[in-house]
């Protein structure tokens, strides 16, 4: 079968990023480590295991930071996985096979993985303490067990992922799709899942002013997220694209802030105290102080210009949620103790307390989906088959000219 197969570039790193930063498409040129292979399917690792037809393979924004080289090399995310390996986490796809002992799952099913390879699929025994409580994502033992290193299938050697024709999931990690949840809504269930579990981690409380940073799949979900569940809140975004801040407008917030590249630094501080309130603080060397701010920040963007941002422009003891997965960065925390911040940490998905029930954040995102509290049309923007890999990326890269929002791999 055909598979997007990702090995780190051996040019080595500063020799890739540099070649990035001069010209963006190298991500996807001969310097870049993902290749369209001919490969096997993987093997069923045991008899609880399933195999998985891809029917859409999304391409998440860590997917698209690692075959971009936006990673330091420093990393230890690396210790969490195992290369070469295929692509792709996000995922709607049908069960084509069982293991021996599989007892949940049949043939034909529609479904989508939650790609958490923790203790259950690894046969930890004892598991951690984290998968004891449902929450996988935090799992103590990714390293270990009868698989090679890694967080998720699409970080795993032998997993294989959904930028391919088939993987492989232990039956825990697969739930089925309402059948009124179409295919292009269902593959968007993993960063909504993520999303919401952010804004359950750390719900709008009353009076308190929200600011959301970042105009991807990421953003408009925490919008939609909240709203969903109830929260009255005023809502602010700052987003790079203007066709960004009509999508989060429709998905629930009140004033979006569109900040081009080109837009100074002065000006997005003194745009962002207008729209939130507060004001901006000339320092030294063009940095900038700011007081006043939101009550609680989101930051799906995870760079470390966009966190520092996030710190400032949040009020003395309010706090800054951390949803894009940000790595080694250079960050200003001198709002940390000045300001007295708290900063919460979101990764993943997991079992959740909502409207008195415990559920997995894929069966929130499936209800609120069913039921049209969580709106999602249209957030599927492009498809592409494997082989047209690069325009995917090069779309993906230049948003401000295709105006994705999200892509997927059609792999058959």
């Amino acid at each position: 079968m055909q598979a997007l197969v990702f090995d780190p570039p051996r040019v080595g790193w500063p020799l890739f990023k540099l070649a990035g930063l001069v010209r963006r498409a190298a991500a996807v040129g001969p310097l870049s480590g993902l290749r369209l292979r001919e490969v096997s399917p993987p093997a069923l690792p045991g008899p609880e295991w399933v195999r998985l037809r891809t029917l859409l393979g999304g391409i998440c924004g860590t997917d698209l930071a690692l075959v971009a080289g936006r990673n330091h090399p420093a990393t230890f995310l690396q210790r969490f996985a195992s290369f070469p390996a295929v692509l792709g986490h996000e995922n709607v796809c049908v069960v084509a096979e069982t293991g021996s002992r599989v007892t949940r799952w049949r043939p034909g099913q529609r479904v989508c993985v939650d790609p958490a390879l923790s203790c259950g699929p690894r046969g930890v025994v004892p598991v951690c303490v984290h998968c004891a409580a449902g929450r996988t994502s935090l799992c103590e033992n990714t390293d270990r067990g009868v698989l090679p290193p890694g967080l998720m299938i699409g970080l795993n050697a032998q997993t294989g992922g959904s930028w391919s024709a088939e993987f492989v999931a232990h039956e825990r990690q697969v739930f089925a799709v309402p059948d009124e949840i179409p295919d292009e809504h269902a593959v968007l269930t993993d960063p909504l899942a993520c999303a919401v579990h952010a804004v359950l981690r750390r719900p709008p409380q009353t009076g308190e002013q929200v600011l959301l940073n970042g105009g991807g799949i990421m953003g408009v979900g925490l919008a939609a997220a909240i709203r969903a569940l109830g929260c009255p809140n005023r809502v602010v975004g700052v987003v790079r694209h203007p066709f960004q801040a009509d999508l989060l407008r429709r998905h629930g917030a009140d004033d979006v802030r569109v900040h081009p590249r080109s837009m100074t630094h002065e000006d997005r501080y003194d745009d962002v105290a207008r729209a939130v309130g507060g004001r901006r603080l000339a320092a030294r060397f063009g940095n900038q102080a700011f007081v006043g701010g939101a009550d609680l920040t989101y930051d799906s963007v995870g760079t470390g210009r966009s966190i520092t941002d996030c710190l400032k422009w949040t009020a003395a003891r309010g706090t800054l949620v951390l949803v894009g997965t940000s790595q080694i960065s250079v960050v200003d925390t001198t709002p940390l103790w000045f300001a007295e911040l708290n900063v919460v940490g979101c990764n993943g998905r997991q079992i959740e307390e909502v409207d008195g029930r415990r559920m997995h954040t894929y069966e929130v995102v499936f209800e609120w989906m069913r039921t049209g509290r969580l709106r999602v049309d249209g957030l599927l923007t492009h498809r592409f088959a494997l082989g047209d890999y690069r325009a995917a990326l090069r779309a993906l890269l230049a948003r401000s000219d295709s105006h994705a929002v999200k892509a997927a791999f059609v792999p058959a």
